[in-house]
């Protein structure tokens, strides 16, 4: 096995939607309903192996709100991968992955990965967005996308992870 591989992912998407409810989930196995806030950035690393390669996977949670938009692009320089989240209860979080994903590109470029997850399924009863709209948008812009509880966990969670790691660990080893 060679040196370890560093792979920096982002977590956005507005205020509330589950962004550090799902790193915590992937990393910890764990769900809190108490969570406070991301003030600015939390960062959690990940170890693991794809394909024989040691990888660090550093998951940066960037906060939601607007007033951290300046300190989110300092984190978003170098990223490879991102993950843009949406609640499936509240329209306003679709509607906003535009900005998000802009954002986002505007300091990590164009080649950069992005999979698109609509949170709170467990929440079913009070959806605004189907899961038919959330296909329509990443088909539209060729992402991946998923739907999943980070309350309830389950398998769909870690194969995001996973499968954004190793599409950035082949751009790297491909570089």
């Amino acid at each position: 096995m060679s040196d370890e591989v560093v792979i920096k992912i982002n977590s956005v998407g507005s205020f509330r939607v589950g962004k550090t409810s799902l790193i915590r989930r992937y990393t910890e196995n764990t769900f809190s309903e108490d969570y406070l806030p991301t003030l600015g950035v939390d960062i959690t690393v990940k170890r693991m192996i794809i394909k024989n390669e040691r990888v660090r996977l550093v998951l940066m949670d960037t906060a939601g709100e607007e007033k951290f938009g300046r300190l989110r692009n300092t984190y978003f320089e170098g990223s490879l991968g991102c993950i843009a989240v949406y609640d499936i209860t509240q329209k306003v979080t679709f509607e906003g992955l535009h900005r998000w994903i802009a954002e986002y590109r505007n300091v990590a470029g164009e080649n950069a990965f992005i999979t698109i997850i609509g949170n709170k399924i467990d929440l079913a009863k009070q959806r605004q967005i189907s899961t038919a709209e959330g296909k329509k948008f990443s088909q539209k812009h060729h992402f991946p996308f998923y739907e999943c509880s980070a309350k309830l966990g389950g398998d769909v969670i870690p194969q995001v992870y996973v499968e954004l790691a190793r599409k950035c660990l082949f751009q790297i080893k491909n570089r």
